[in-house]
């Protein structure tokens, strides 16, 4: 869109907005904001006080290109989330039912020289949350470190206006050795909460602090000697304090009740954590341990709605990567359904009956089910992930790379969102944005290696993105050392057998092709969309390999 017309910037709450550097800013912290949804804040800063259509928005922020409503939508909501807008989303931008939007701010014209010349100061609403150590007395208390950290990862991301850092990113510092200000620097979070968990046959002690990455000082701690069954409302106390400290003010309704999860037994929760620990190892022995933990959850307690979720996503994963088993695909359409059933303000739930959905081709029943997570958790990761790897598996190219930038903006550490969006781009011709995307991968694999040099799936999808950013011997060093390490592991043969189809190693390609077959890979709606098989098509061998896929 064209922004002559604007003043070069202004002043509206904390918020500052550059416009000839396409900047949006509080107290000097960037926002970052993809290029559609700044260009839909600029269409509405420039209307100021003026309802904005539907339509007018549409036809400045896409012109002469036909695009679907909820990608405005979309832009609104990750809007309101960056200014924090209030539970009713009208502190800045005002909704008017079926008929547009207004910005309703009161706008102060700045000079250029105030943004350039304000001190830089460190976004204090962003944190990373560390495992917790295990300091019971035989250290096998594990999971329920790394369970309690995660569910309160995921509780503040339900917050307007926090930004967390994902599990996959804090959980690799771990131990008493961290450096606060490396961590915080490597996670781009200005604070940490770290802990300790001691267990002790039912009791527990839990002790907490939230420690400023800037100087190491903590700025509280919290202590909790209670019993296993009060570890729910322990979890909403942490999550609640940090709210307090970073965010400050009132907590909306939409946020208290997301705060609260959904409660069990003590038994059944340990089984349940145990089983959200195996489930993100993505190897065919891990998620059958985790299918096991969450099958113990719901014995012990068959109304745990999370349990059921978990199940899900364990029988679809297995569907899509290990086999294509019908007896995977019924298993994850009767737990997801019932997680449903049981807990229907669950974002996860949704998430896990879209994921079920889209495997059995059932794509707008699948995109409604991820659009209601969204609605529930706009913060959700996984909801936008799954429903992009669910656009591009139809064949909604365009809409999946909507989707896999909005991932990549909720977890700025992910790399495999970048990765998958740099394809989609390139599909629809959209190089220079392609080349883009590839570099933001390459640039997060770098920072996932510098920490773990032996990540399979960091190296296999890195490799991918080096190659379309024009490094392909090192593209080529990174494949094969993943298939080194892990073999078989499906993530590695894939990108090994695309990677080596677009360098010209036809015969290599298809020995790894068949080996993936072989192991059980078994869903072909990505194969058939995906360009970088297309070399392979026309050959008898890979033909006769996909038509063994479902």
């Amino acid at each position: 869109m064209d922004d002559s017309g604007l003043r070069d910037a202004f002043r509206f709450g904390p918020f500052h907005l550059d416009v000839r550097e396409r900047r949006l800013s509080r107290d000097r912290v960037v926002i970052p904001l993809r290029l559609k949804v700044f260009d839909t804040l600029l269409v509405l800063v420039e209307s100021a006080g003026r309802l904005v259509t539907k339509q007018e928005l549409l036809d400045k922020v896409w012109p002469e290109t036909n695009v679907e409503e909820n990608n405005l939508n979309h832009n609104i909501a990750v809007l309101r989330k960056a200014l924090g807008d209030r539970a009713t989303g009208q502190q800045y931008i005002e909704t008017v039912p079926r008929v547009g939007y207004r910005f309703v701010a009161a706008l102060e014209p700045l000079d250029r020289q105030v943004l350039d010349d304000r001190p830089a100061r460190q976004d204090v609403t962003s944190i990373a949350v560390l495992p917790f150590a295990d300091m019971s007395p035989g250290r096998d208390e594990g999971y329920l470190c790394e369970g309690v950290a995660e569910e309160i990862i995921n509780a503040l991301t339900h917050v307007n206006g926090l930004r967390v850092a994902a599990r996959s990113a804090s959980f690799q510092f771990r131990g008493p050795a961290v450096n606060v200000g490396a961590a915080g620097q490597q996670l781009g979070v200005a604070t940490l909460l770290e802990g300790s968990i001691r267990k002790t046959d039912h009791r527990l002690r839990i002790t907490v602090q939230l420690v400023d990455v800037t100087n190491g000082y903590h700025r509280w701690s919290l202590r909790f000697d209670r019993t296993l069954e009060d570890v729910f409302a322990i979890q909403d106390e942490i999550a609640e304090a940090v709210v307090a400290s970073l965010r400050g003010g009132d907590l909306s309704q939409r946020e208290k009740a997301a705060l609260r999860r959904p409660e069990t037994t003590s038994e059944a929760y340990e089984y349940y954590l145990r089983g959200r620990q195996y489930l993100p190892r993505m190897s065919h022995p891990d998620l059958e341990r985790s299918r096991a933990m969450f099958e113990r959850a719901i014995a012990l307690d068959a109304g745990y709605g999370p349990a059921w979720a978990g199940l899900a996503t364990v029988h679809a994963t297995l569907y899509e990567w290990f086999g294509a088993s019908n007896d995977d695909l019924e298993a994850t359409q009767r737990a997801g359904l019932q997680a449903l059933e049981l807990a229907p303000a669950l974002a996860e739930a949704h998430t896990a009956r879209g994921f079920a959905l889209s495997l059995s081709r059932h794509y707008e029943e699948a995109e409604r089910e991820f659009e209601t997570a969204i609605e529930i958790n706009p913060n959700s990761f996984d909801a936008h992930y799954y429903y992009a790897r669910s656009s591009f598996a139809r064949g909604a190219i365009e809409r999946s790379a909507e989707l896999f930038r909005s991932a990549a903006d909720l977890r700025q550490e992910d790399f495999q969102s970048p990765s998958l969006l740099a394809q989609s781009l390139t599909m629809l011709g959209r190089l220079e944005e392609a080349h883009a995307a590839s570099q933001e991968a390459i640039r997060r694999v770098e920072r996932v290696l510098a920490l773990n040099p032996v990540d399979g799936r960091a190296l296999s999808l890195g490799s991918m993105a080096l190659l379309a950013d024009g490094q392909a011997e090192r593209a080529l060093h990174w494949s094969q050392k993943a298939l080194d390490l892990y073999p078989e592991d499906m993530s590695a043969l894939v990108c090994a057998t695309c990677l080596r189809a677009r360098t010209g190693q036809k015969e290599k390609a298809l020995e790894t092709f068949e080996r993936l077959v072989a192991l059980g890979w078994g869903k072909r709606d990505w194969v058939d969309h995906d360009p970088d098989y297309d070399s392979l098509r026309d050959d008898p061998r890979f033909q006769t390999l996909v038509a063994q896929l479902k």
